[in-house]
């Protein structure tokens, strides 16, 4: 046998949909291989990974045509549990695979239903934890876990059953981008140590393409682009379904070998192919200003879930009118829960919150409610009702607005976002990018002087949290004083007017992306990453090229300049 998975002329429509999720997929993948899936959000990416595992057709109903083997198990005739053993998969809302309560047990979960002996269960889940960085965690429940590190568990899990093959439906979605590269590099090595089929959804190419062998590309269902890297960069874009990274569109502008990944590998070729000069003006502009009155006032801050570890440590942060600010850190480094502070989702150990002059720790969260805004990571744990009108309408009702408004702010908010035309739909239908805009939009029909939006681009394509960050900006425009925590480093620094960094419950730094990003070591002990725009940028640096750029447009820009003054050199 030379294929671990195989899909034959398959199609799937879920019940109650007349649109096919996957249609006349063919495809083998042969044992060992490492395979990207991408595509734009809702092109059938999570529903084939279900398929390989046998969720479909098991468990989500609907029509399936064609044959799906998995080492040649006809997965329409084998049952869940035995392709378990076989399949391990890795949801993209990792808490919806969690079922114990501690991390310890959530480990050795699959290990103990395939029957391994105590002491080697032991062993793996020590190497388990260890490798996702959850060492020490064995105790703590997995649902009080932040985002990233319930993602991080659930890859620990599926590490320690030492499956055939692996499936990651965005595995990296949660995780800050030092969390990311690791956990990518070790599933990586772990399947070519073990000699295992890989098989990675993801939307960030940057860090996957230099990794696998094989990319294919989806789009409403169908494999619209497939084959090697190098191949698939060459074809060039695909308008509204696939975008090469950065660094290979500019090195295709250029003139440079078109499959370059990296930006060291750009830099070598530039210079090899022009004798760089350097250019005048660092292009940086003034600051915005800012306004002086202050919108929150956090004074010694401190917070403990267990009485023990304090998971903010005496806090101080001071946050304007009208700002735009990003709130960024490693997994666990206290971002949600000192945002929660803000809207009385959690009450101060110690210090004080003041919202628009209102000490949080005495004013009833509903109150606070009326003026700011507070959107969850996970849509799932703010939607309450089964239609969008209905959901819509929750907010306006429970702080009495005048009915004869209603319509019209829920129309309003809707366009904001982008969902006007789903108006009548029902909740289920919409997928989890668009429940995130439903929760948004929700929260808009308020009117809120203040929105705090926790990874608000959490399992977006890149056109989808281009178009969030869009949105994020017009409502600050509009006088909004926005908080945003987000792992979206090159996002945020080109949409923010400033950058609050958080390390183990403490403010490790405030002030401008520019400054920020110009200080490796911070970012490093932040397990924060520079975009691969910004490395090309200070390698560039030593020809007059702004270190700081993080967006293609900037770049793009610099290097054009560059070369002109290189030629007239």
């Amino acid at each position: 046998m030379t294929d671990d998975i195989e899909f034959r002329n398959v199609s799937f429509r879920y019940e109650g949909s007349q649109a096919y999720a996957l249609q006349g997929i063919d495809l083998r993948v042969p044992v060992g291989q490492i395979v990207l899936i991408t595509g734009p959000a809702g092109s059938g990416k999570t529903t084939l990974c279900s398929c390989i595992n046998g969720l479909i057709p098991h468990y989500h109903e609907g029509e399936l045509t064609g044959e799906v083997l998995v080492r040649g198990y006809n997965t329409r005739k084998t049952r869940i549990g035995g392709l378990s053993s076989l399949v391990g998969l890795v949801f993209q809302d990792p808490e919806s695979q969690l079922v114990t309560a501690s991390v310890g047990d959530e480990v050795a979960f699959g290990p103990e239903n395939l029957g391994v002996p105590r002491q080697e269960i032991n062993q793996r889940v020590a190497a388990a934890l260890d490798a996702t960085r959850l060492t020490g965690y064995d105790e703590r429940d997995p649902h009080s876990l932040s985002g990233g590190e319930q993602q991080a568990c659930v890859i620990a899990s599926i590490y320690a059953m030492h499956p055939e093959i692996y499936v990651m439906d965005e595995p990296m979605a949660n995780l800050d981008p030092v969390g990311r590269a690791q956990v990518l590099q070790l599933v990586v090595d772990v399947a070519k140590r073990r000699g295992k089929t890989l098989v990675v959804v993801e939307h960030a190419l940057e860090e996957v393409l230099p990794l696998v062998d094989r990319v294919i590309v989806l789009y409403r269902g169908r494999i619209v682009r497939e084959g090697s890297v190098e191949e698939v960069m060459a074809a060039g874009d695909l308008p509204e379904v696939f975008t090469r990274p950065a660094i290979v569109r500019l090195a295709e502008r250029v003139g440079i070998d078109g499959t370059i990944l990296k930006p060291e590998a750009f830099y070598s070729a530039l210079r090899s192919r022009y004798e760089l000069g350097t250019i005048q003006g660092d292009g940086s502009g003034s600051d915005p200003p800012i306004s002086t009155s202050a919108a929150i006032v956090i004074e010694g801050l401190s917070y403990s879930y267990d009485g023990r570890n304090a998971a903010l440590d005496g806090v101080d942060l001071r946050v304007a009118e009208g700002e735009l600010v990003a709130i960024l850190g490693r997994n666990g480094s206290g971002k949600t829960t000192l945002v929660r502070h803000m809207i009385g989702l959690l009450q101060a150990g110690s210090g004080r919150v003041t919202v628009l002059g209102k000490d949080v720790s005495v004013t009833p969260t509903h109150e606070l409610a009326r003026d700011v805004g507070f959107c969850f990571q996970n849509p799932n744990h703010q939607i309450v009702s089964f239609t969008v009108r209905d959901e819509m309408a929750f907010g306006l009702k429970a702080h009495e607005v005048d009915v004869s408004e209603h319509d019209q702010r829920i129309r309003e908010a809707l366009a904001t976002v982008g969902l006007l035309d789903s108006l009548e739909a029902e909740v289920f239908d919409l997928g989890k990018g668009q429940k995130q805009r439903l929760a948004l939009a929700s929260v808009l029909t308020l009117r809120p002087r203040i929105l705090i939006i926790d990874e608000p681009t959490t399992g977006q394509d890149p056109q989808m949290a281009l178009e969030i960050f869009e949105i994020i900006k017009r409502l600050n425009d509009a006088g909004a004083t926005i908080l945003i925590i987000t792992h979206k480093i090159d996002y945020a620094a080109a949409y923010a007017d400033r950058a609050v960094v958080m390390g183990f419950g403490q403010v490790s730094f405030d002030g401008s992306f520019r400054d920020l990003l110009g200080d490796i070591e911070l970012m490093r002990s932040n397990s924060l990453d520079l975009p691969d725009t910004t490395k090309l940028a200070v390698l560039l640096a030593k020809h007059g090229v702004p270190p700081w750029l993080s967006t293609y447009a900037e770049l793009e820009h610099a290097v054009d300049r560059l070369l002109e003054a290189s030629r007239a050199h």
